[in-house]
């Protein structure tokens, strides 16, 4: 940054920040190239081609709770933080608070696509919108400066990076402790050979017996996916009526939500056994299950309808619910999105993950607003 630069800077610090630059008035020229040149974005850029960007923003105003823009919309413009604050979400989880003189939207500068995330106002906030055509048109221009403004976005990204690589490291040292806490588990057995086999409660300890092998191979493909140790993906020949009544009478059997309602398997046609992996696909049964359940409500049905044509092997669950606001639909198997006040939003993202990346067939919703919901599972035969 040149010495002349300093200096303009230094003149602009006393005459424009000295003047009131969060009133009610309209900001000027200035005063906009002023506040960009605060932000360690803008700051590599000269006072002339700050003016030329200033010339062509405009300013903001949100009130508390008010939408700046939702994941998945359309990207285009960076917001400059002026005053208020910013909340910035994925779903209903929160990922950063934004305050005055910083911003958000600075990857549809260089990529205006979608937006990762959405943006809404926490309290009275003020921003200045600079447009992807302005980067465009003035910002080019410096071809130094414009390489100092990436480096700056490619240092955000990389904390970000890391953040992501320290919370995956402690959830996988969290998996590694749960799974030491199974063997109090191993408990079930001791309990199961003291009874008689005709006992009631030998049933419930096989349940619990079963769940626990079922979770420590969970667990143990995580640790060894952290290890960089894959063993290959399994699918064998299964029959899927089977599979589906195994994981109603063994893993949803005391689920509070599944024993409210009404839960019918029904085939269509002869089944040939299908490959797949049991232990996965149980996984995708129960959390559509589980969700349909929740969505019926008390007293309400869940249809599991099966059947198989060209090659392809369908298992459909269907409830009696609202079924799935449109604006909604485009949203409901990205990872953290529900609509659940306690939903973690993981449970269709990992069914769609199991049943499009691992087993190459697909998950779609068919249901229709006020009619309830219906998700089809389609497994390759071969």
């Amino acid at each position: 940054m040149t010495a002349t630069w300093e200096g303009e800077k230094s003149v602009w610090k006393r005459e424009v920040g000295a003047a009131n630059l969060c009133s009610k008035l309209k900001h000027s020229v200035e005063q906009v190239a002023y506040l960009l040149s605060r932000t360690d974005l803008f700051e590599p850029f000269t006072p002339f081609t700050l003016r030329l960007v200033a010339q062509n923003c405009k300013v903001v105003e949100l009130q508390p709770g008010e939408t700046l823009f939702e994941y998945g919309s359309p990207g285009g413009s960076l917001y400059v933080v002026l005053e208020g604050q910013l909340e910035v979400a994925r779903g209903d989880r929160a990922i950063a608070i934004v305050g005055p003189s910083e911003y958000v939207g600075e990857l549809s500068l260089v990529d205006p696509g979608v937006r990762s995330a959405s943006v809404r106002a926490i309290q009275s906030t003020r921003l200045i919108e600079v447009p992807q055509s302005v980067f465009e048109q003035y910002l080019r221009r410096e071809p130094e400066s414009l390489a100092a403004m990436m480096r700056t976005v490619a240092r955000r990204l990389r904390s970000m990076l890391d953040d992501t690589q320290r919370a995956y490291e402690q959830l996988h040292m969290q998996v590694h402790d749960m799974l030491n806490l199974l063997n109090v588990l191993n408990g079930a057995s001791l309990v199961a050979d003291a009874l008689p086999q005709s006992d009631p409660s030998q049933r419930y300890l096989s349940m619990i017996l079963q769940a626990r092998d079922r979770l420590e191979e969970m667990m143990r493909s995580s640790l060894r996916r952290v290890r960089s140790q894959p063993l290959g993906y399994s699918r064998v020949p299964e029959d899927l009526v089977a599979l589906v009544e195994d994981t109603l009478r063994n893993d949803l059997a005391l689920h509070p939500d599944v024993r409210k309602v009404q839960v019918v398997v029904e085939r269509t046609g002869s089944l040939a056994a299908c490959p797949c992996n049991a232990r996965d696909l149980r996984r995708v049964i129960a959390n559509l299950v589980i969700n349909a359940a929740q969505a019926a409500g008390a007293d309400g049905l869940v249809r599991i309808r099966l059947w198989q044509e060209n090659g392809r092997a369908y298992i459909e669950v269907a409830d009696t619910g609202p079924g799935v606001p449109v604006p909604l639909l485009p949203y409901i198997f990205e990872p953290r999105f529900s609509t659940k006040p306690q939903g973690t939003g993981l449970g269709l993202s990992s069914a769609r993950l199991i049943v499009e990346g691992l087993h190459g067939g697909k998950l779609s919703y068919r249901g229709s607003a006020g009619r309830g919901a219906k998700f089809i599972v389609e497994l390759p035969m071969s």
